[in-house]
């Protein structure tokens, strides 16, 4: 059995296409088209500003543990991994490493174009992942699958309820996420960019 993974070149999110669209944001993805520039993808990520920390979103299929990184343009999510004893690649689903499920669709397609890679879920390989990969924003979303980036013009909303918290922005569905088991809370890893100018009218707003 294999499947498509793609990057969604509108909303930056790994996704499944369906009929030609992106199940996040809805715009029109065609796997045929050239790859997009990556000088215009670098600009429109920004360079990295601060570090987060690690967080837990709240959704399915995809790897859900991870960390924020707050760039000049946005927020980067970038899934954290384990690399099993045979080799196949795992999403962390909490603080432990042992405590780990299997991607969805396991990879192997690292030698191909990063803007679309079949996927056969019979044959996994490994790639590892470090918190302190030195390796640019667009490198770490390129090759993370699972990964996404949230422009900052694009959050229409922040909220804090219940110790979640959701990030509404559009065109693409909204952010819900939770505070990793010893980790710093969402809401106080968001506050942090209120350092930089850019960033003081979204992070103002969340109490």
């Amino acid at each position: 059995m294999s499947s498509l993974i793609v990057l969604c070149p509108h909303c930056l999110t790994w996704i499944e296409p369906h009929a030609q669209s992106c199940t996040e944001c809805g715009c029109t993805v065609n796997v045929d088209d050239p790859d997009p520039d990556n000088d215009a993808l670098a600009s429109r990520i920004g360079d990295i500003l601060r570090e987060l920390g690690p967080v837990k979103l709240l959704r399915r299929g995809w790897p859900g543990c991870g960390r924020w990184i707050g760039t000049t343009e946005g927020l980067l999510f970038v899934p954290q991994f384990t690399k099993q004893t045979n080799g196949s690649l795992e999403a962390v689903t909490d603080d432990s490493p042992e405590n780990s499920s299997r991607v969805a669709s396991v990879l192997h397609w690292w030698s191909l174009p990063p803007w679309r890679r079949p996927v056969d879920v019979d044959t996994p390989t490994a790639v590892s992942m470090s918190i302190d990969d030195p390796r640019s924003p667009l490198e770490l979303l390129l090759d993370s699958p699972g990964a996404f980036f949230i422009r900052r013009d694009a959050i229409q909303r922040v909220t804090v309820r219940w110790g979640r918290v959701q990030i509404e922005r559009r065109p693409a569905r909204s952010v819900t996420m939770v505070q990793v088991p010893g980790g710093p809370s969402p809401r106080d890893s968001l506050k942090q960019m209120i350092d930089y100018p850019a960033w003081r009218a979204v992070i103002s707003a969340i109490v």
